[in-house]
């Protein structure tokens, strides 16, 4: 019973085993050998090579030239080789501003160093006439150190009188202030003169012990200079 049964079980093996290469079989008659040999559905797209190295001839148009090896930047829109060489085109071609200001402003004319003008001198011998109700003349010599002024001479009261006198006084500027007194008959004649060159002008006021004050006109002029 049991020889039987591994029998039939050898049967039915070698049965299985036929019905699987049937299966195996195309409709074309494709064996299962030819199945396992590759016989696969092709799914490379269209248009496109089996081979790698053919899908890249075919891309760049240029057989042996590999798109790989195509420089990163080449042929940018600005026309560069490089991309160093395209920024350099694409950024704005600036020019430094130059500032040019014209020089429209006429230079100031230098100024002009107005030299100090000599201090007035006094010094020297002078001849006075005061006029009020009567005439009298003074000759004078006089001597300045700064603004002080001071010397002595004579004053002829008329034809037949005449003084001593001394004199002392302050100039400043060209304004020369001078008093005059007599010895003997005291009088004082309070001058303010204005000096110009070798003359002055002015007026006087004269102060007598026994008479009230009186006012004339006084000039007078540089007989000899020191």
């Amino acid at each position: 019973m049991k020889i039987k049964i591994l029998i039939l079980s050898s049967f039915l093996l070698l049965a299985s085993f036929a019905i699987a290469a049937h299966a195996f079989a195309d409709s074309e008659g494709k064996t299962a050998d030819e199945l396992i040999a590759g016989d696969q559905t092709d799914t490379t797209p269209a248009g496109m090579s089996h081979d790698p190295w053919a899908s890249r001839e075919a891309q760049t148009g240029q057989k042996g030239k590999d798109i790989l090896s195509v420089p990163m930047g080449d042929a940018l829109n600005s026309g560069a080789l490089t991309a160093k060489s395209a920024r350099s085109q694409e950024s704005p071609q600036t020019s430094p501003v130059q500032n040019v200001t014209a020089n429209t402003t006429a230079a100031p004319a230098p100024a002009q160093v107005v030299a100090p003008a000599e201090p007035t001198s006094v010094s020297g011998g002078w001849s006075l006439e005061l006029t009020d109700s009567a005439s009298r003349t003074a000759v004078l010599t006089l001597f300045q150190s700064g603004d002080a002024v001071f010397g002595t001479g004579n004053v002829n009261l008329d034809a037949n009188t005449t003084m001593m006198a001394t004199a002392s006084g302050t100039l400043t500027d060209n304004k020369l202030n001078l008093d005059l007194v007599t010895l003997g008959k005291v009088n004082l004649y309070r001058l303010a003169l204005m000096v110009s060159g070798e003359s002055a002008t002015g007026d006087y006021t004269a102060y007598s012990p026994n008479a009230s004050p009186s006012t004339g006109s006084a000039k007078g002029t540089r007989t000899v200079a020191s």
